[in-house]
Parts: structure tokens; sequence; C-alpha cells
């Protein structure tokens, strides 16, 4: 059996970020996500601190002007949560990226080890700040092409809903704080007291999911080496998913990483890692205009026809049915 993590004994400081024309709903649900975190620990395992680039009032997406109490670069902070930007398409980044530019020198400012996290297009002002330079990241799907050709130097993972790093995180979609303090919260929290939390404050995706792909949602495992036995399999190819691999990944024998998958999911290790790729197939069909040939290729698969079999053995719909019925 693994050691248990070794959980941090100090608070971390969160600065969470307002910058003009953000969306600060996900600030407030994490601030409230950190207050029942800690009156669940008993224990302040997480502080936030509001931070802006100065402490002039902050004129929000539709909303209030919320007032900084601390400058970025005085905040002290162990991370910072960069939050959604509202964009209205995918052209035209450089119109936003130039009105925020005290933003994104305040973040390229930060010492290299404070580790930033972001979300939604949130992710294109930590790509300007090059703090993704080299690195794995992900952001809300339809900016994939702009991301790409603005910013080749980052490792793009638009199928991976989470992408963690030692000095960056970043999530897709508008709600990607939730999978941003998931991560976040499950190295400072007993698992018990993790559960609970995702019980009670982070809800599912809204979006009706096929009953073959329930409990393969990353918010949904609540058990810390099965997230990232998830998270390997997202970006491992189809055609490479291997028990023995994914054990040496975790560090534990095929063996035990067997049981611990058939206990929790009453799969084989197998099956459940196919699965997890369909879900990943079926989120594709989903949200982009992808051809399942393009989507094949990009999960992995050994080609088109293997990916139309297995997709309909597990739903009972074709490709195309499933991504018609939920249009």
């Amino acid at each position: 059996m693994p050691a248990p993590p070794i959980r941090p004994t100090a608070p971390l400081r969160l600065a969470l970020l307002l910058y003009p024309g953000c969306m600060p709903a996900g600030l407030f649900a994490t601030a409230d996500m950190v207050r029942a975190a800690n009156l669940r620990a008993q224990a302040t395992v997480i502080e936030v601190c509001w931070a802006g680039v100065d402490l002039q009032p902050v004129p929000t997406w539709q909303g209030p002007a919320l007032a900084p109490t601390v400058a970025l670069a005085q905040a002290g902070a162990d991370a910072v949560l960069v939050p959604g930007l509202w964009l209205s398409s995918p052209d035209g980044l450089q119109a936003p990226l130039q009105q925020l530019a005290p933003v994104v020198q305040a973040l390229r400012a930060l010492p290299r080890r404070t580790p930033l996290w972001s979300y939604c297009a949130g992710v294109v002002l930590a790509a300007a700040s090059g703090r993704l330079r080299g690195q794995g990241a992900t952001a809300t799907w339809w900016l994939r092409a702009a991301l790409e050709q603005q910013f080749a130097a980052v490792d793009w993972r638009f199928d991976e809903p989470l992408v963690a790093g030692p000095t960056a995180t970043t999530a897709a979609g508008a709600n990607g704080y939730l999978p941003l303090m998931l991560h976040a919260l499950a190295a400072r929290l007993p698992p018990e007291a993790l559960a609970d939390l995702q019980a009670l404050l982070m809800l599912p995706r809204p979006r009706t999911t096929h009953p073959a792909f329930a409990g393969h949602d990353l918010m949904a495992v609540a058990d810390a080496e099965l997230r990232r036995a998830m998270l390997w399999v997202q970006r491992s190819p189809a055609t490479q998913l291997r028990l023995p691999a994914l054990a040496d990944a975790l560090g534990l024998s095929p063996r035990t990483l067997a049981r611990r998958v058939q206990a929790h999911t009453g799969l084989s290790a197998a099956h459940w890692m196919r699965r997890i790729k369909l879900r990943q197939a079926s989120e594709a069909l989903c949200d982009t205009d992808r051809p399942l040939k393009r989507i094949a290729e990009d999960l992995g698969f050994a080609n088109e026809t293997g990916l139309h079999r297995a997709f309909r053995q597990a739903t009972g719909q074709t490709p195309l049915a499933y991504r018609m019925a939920r249009r």
C-alpha cells in the first residue's frame, strides 16, 4: 500500500485576481468553497485575498465594481487564481490583451515559483504572460484555433478538463474553478471531507450524460489516485492504454491498481480506461463539429471504424445519433 499523502500544515494564501471585464462569479464561488473547506476541516487550510494590479475599484463584467484589498505585487500569495474573461468571439484576442496589458505585466512579474491557476478564457492572460510557455495547458474549447496559433509554445491539451503542472494549472470551461479547487483541496483535506464538499458544493455538469459514462467525470471521482489515473488515461492515446504502464505512472502494482478500480467503479481496469476515452469522444461530439475521423485521431484510436464500433457498443447509439440528440 502506498503511504498516505502528506498534507500541508500551513494555510495556502490564494489571491483572487480582479481585473477589468473579468467574470467574478467563479471568484465568489471559490471564496465560498474555501470557507466551507475551512469549516469542514475545522482549521484554515486556505485563506483568500482579493488582489488587483492596484487598489483602484475594478469594473467586472455585468457586475459591480469591486475593490481589491491588496495589490498583487504585495499580496504574498502562494497561488493566484485568474478568473474567466468575457470574450464574444475567438477572433481578435489582441484588443482585450492590449487593454489588459497591466494585468499581463503583473502576472509576468510574479515570482516564477508562484503557481498560477486559470480557467476558461482567463487562460489567455496566463498564456500572454509567458507563464505557460513550455507547459501543458487547457482552455475553453472554442478558443482552440486562436490559442494554438498565437501561443504555439504552449503544449495545448484541449481534450483534458484539467492540466496541472508545477507552476501553472489550467481548467476548461466557465466552471473551470470547480476542478481547479478540487485539485487544490485534494492535497489539503482528508478524503471524507473532500467528498462532503463535492456532494454539497461542486455541482455536476448541466449537460445530460449517457449512463455509460456516469462516474467517469473528473468531478465525480473522490479518490485522489483514481483522479491521477483518469488524467493519465485522458492524455494517453487509446491504442496505448495498458494497465502496467498506468500502474507504473502511479507508483502502484498492476494488481493493486486493478483492485482499486474495481472497488471504486465496479469495472475492470481495461473497461474503465476504455470508458474514459469514449467519454472524451462523447464530449468532442457534443462540444465540437470535428468529424469522427478527426476525433479518433486526436484521441489515439486505431481508426474511425474502431471508435464507431466501440461507441455504439457502449451507448447503443452511433456517434452521429449521439451528437444530434445532444445538440
